[in-house]
């Protein structure tokens, strides 16, 4: 008889565009195929990116059948609404979840929820030649924060392409890399006050050889860790002013930021495979 390798029971799944890239790079690092189409099986195990957009068709399908396993990787902060949703909220407490950052994970235990290990988002290398034709360059979430910051910014430096693109037409990596291709400076603008670092979007931006401008995210360890490759500040006025409307000194690139994460970028698989193992 021959014995089942643990991947033939271990598949990774999307449901938001967005993670694509991730998706792509876990898939190759663990050898597993990306599902096209999510057809669970009794007794098999799923990695979850964007569990949150289908909390409740998971929620169901456990319901009916709770041999179906998920490792769900979270991305939403503490303040997301996903995270009053009851049934993301159920599933998260019934099976392993990896979280993107130690304060979030703090949070989901207070929920109930205990992580099992932190993710770090992994994005492909992928750098252009093309003319960086946007100077200045913010894409996510609409919200009255960011409308207010890009008014004030094509207003007091009219002579740069500045572009805010926050209708969510770029969820498609494909085309978000390219627009990023573009641009010489990412603005990372939290949607909320005092919100974690949104790791995963500078990796994104990193990734395609563009420049960030951060403001702090009030964690200091988090902010020490990625000052080498990101231009931090806590007016993003006052940085674009002190160096004559943009910074200077570039950073350390995204191949020098995977190197510094190797061990972490590394262990996530391993202890999926540990788990597989474990599994089978």
């Amino acid at each position: 008889m021959v014995e089942q390798n643990w991947k033939d029971k271990f598949h990774l799944v999307n449901f938001h565009q967005i993670f694509s890239d991730n998706c792509f790079c876990l898939s190759k690092r663990l050898g597993i195929d990306l599902l096209n189409n999510f057809t669970p099986i009794a007794g098999h195990t799923y990695i979850i990116f964007g569990a949150h957009d289908q909390a409740v068709q998971l929620y169901s399908i456990q319901q009916q059948n709770p041999t179906i396993k998920y490792i769900i990787i979270n991305s939403e902060p503490p303040q997301s609404n996903h995270l009053k949703n009851k049934y993301f909220l159920s599933i998260m407490r019934g099976n392993i979840v990896f979280d993107y950052h130690p304060i979030s994970a703090k949070h989901l235990l207070s929920l109930g929820i205990r992580v099992f290990s932190q993710y770090v988002f992994e994005n492909v290398y992928s750098p252009s030649n093309a003319p960086r034709e946007i100077d200045l360059l913010f894409v996510g979430s609409r919200s009255p924060r960011r409308e207010a910051l890009y008014k004030k910014l094509i207003e007091k430096y009219p002579n740069k392409n500045i572009r805010f693109e926050m209708d969510w037409g770029h969820s498609d990596q494909l085309e978000m890399t390219k627009l990023l291709q573009t641009a010489k400076f990412v603005l990372n603008v939290p949607y909320y006050e005092s919100g974690i670092l949104e790791t995963h979007r500078i990796h994104k931006a990193l990734s395609c050889n563009c420049e960030v401008i951060s403001l702090y995210s009030g964690d200091k360890q988090t902010d020490d860790f990625y000052e080498p490759y990101v231009h931090f500040c806590h007016d993003i006025f006052e940085l674009l002013d002190e160096d004559d409307n943009e910074p200077k000194e570039p950073k350390k690139k995204y191949t020098e930021l995977i190197v510094a994460l190797a061990e972490n970028v590394a262990h996530n698989g391993w202890i999926i495979e540990q788990l597989g193992q474990h599994e089978n």
